[in-house]
């Protein structure tokens, strides 16, 4: 009973102390913890400064679930046979039917805004000002401002492969199976079209905030690269990654042109000629679910391993790593940070945590 105690005692005092902390004095502490499918269950953190952030919305088969950065739960909306996509906010959706007719725009508290005549899928920016409607053939896709209205040309190409949103605005990025990619920001202009060329296909693409780079995934059975591209005059540059990827792997692109690539063993950081500054070794990923996200100096990673399990990440520009933790229990595992909070949405369970620069 003695030695019970003392691990309850040493447990406790550990559940109380950073998980990690870094040269450069930043700490991660865990926040709270609960299941997907309950978060109305979740203990919340007893951090005041989260209570007035929000995380991005969670999805649960047919719920589409709203917190707080303390674990509060804001609003949860059941969609039954009809499906939805959120915008990255939470603040608003789409709702449409597989074999529907119509889609149709609501605030995140089911007011509706507009409904338009359609059998696209939508697919909605960070602030919903820009919503693409892809055809059924991943052949075209159009856009639609906040109030529903045609915004810009179509764009088109043979199948679509990837769609990205930049982070905390309304830039969009699209890849097609051919080589080629656009990018358009809110109102639908066209800031950037081009091909790979060389037989290569467009497997993963990223946007940054303001439009300035677009990051690339692209190759073939011969080999992958990874390229940032100046959207101002369309000038690239391309690195090549270790190998081929079957399918799509998490990227993330800053204004800068510095880049992050998930390259199965590694984590390849990349400035805007596309030179590696810095290999991050990792436990080998998995072909699947990936992401990768940055906040200030800090990247966050999440992935499936290759030995099973999920793996989470936190690191800085340089390589240093603050932050690397296997969830066994988790088939996947989806990263993001925003003003300096972790979210890590598993299969199963969400994770919350705080970075603190001291």
């Amino acid at each position: 009973m003695r030695y019970l105690l003392i691990g309850i005692i040493a447990g406790a005092v550990l559940g109380l102390t950073p998980v990690w902390q870094a040269e450069q004095a930043i700490e991660l502490y865990p926040e709270w913890h609960g299941p997907i499918a309950a978060p109305e269950s979740i203990e919340r953190s007893p951090n005041t400064a989260l209570s007035a952030r929000a995380v991005g919305p969670v999805i649960s088969e047919d719920t589409l679930s709203l917190l707080a950065a303390d674990g509060r739960l804001i609003s949860r909306r059941a969609f039954g046979e009809t499906l939805f996509a959120p915008s990255g906010s939470g603040g608003y959706y789409a709702a449409y039917q597989k074999l529907g007719t119509s889609v149709e725009f609501f605030a995140a508290d089911g007011s509706p805004f507009w409904k338009t005549d359609s059998r696209e899928y939508p697919h909605l920016s960070h602030n919903g000002k820009l919503v693409l409607l892809v055809n059924s053939d991943q052949s075209r896709a159009r856009a639609l401002d906040f109030h529903g209205n045609q915004a810009g040309e179509p764009v088109s190409g043979r199948f679509l492969t990837v769609i990205a949103f930049s982070k905390g605005t309304d830039i969009a990025a699209l890849g097609f199976l051919d080589g080629s990619y656009h990018v358009i920001d809110s109102t639908g202009r066209r800031l950037l079209k081009a091909r790979t060329g060389g037989g290569t296909l467009i497997k993963s693409i990223a946007v940054s905030p303001s439009g300035t780079y677009v990051a690339l995934h692209y190759g073939n059975e011969r080999g992958d690269y990874i390229a940032l591209i100046d959207t101002a005059d369309g000038s690239a540059r391309a690195s090549a990654l270790s190998r081929v990827h079957v399918a799509r792997t998490a990227l993330t692109v800053q204004d800068d042109g510095t880049a992050a690539v998930l390259d199965y063993n590694r984590i390849l950081i990349v400035n805007r000629k596309a030179r590696p500054s810095a290999v991050i070794k990792i436990p080998t990923a998995r072909t699947g679910m990936a992401s990768l996200d940055r906040d200030g100096g800090v990247y966050v990673a999440g992935y499936t391993r290759s030995e099973g399990g999920a793996q989470a990440l936190a690191f800085l520009p340089d390589g240093t790593m603050i932050f690397a933790r296997n969830f066994p229990m988790e088939s996947y595992l989806q990263a993001s940070i925003e003003t300096s909070v972790m979210l890590l949405r598993g299969s199963q369970t969400l994770y919350c945590y705080s970075l603190h620069h001291r």
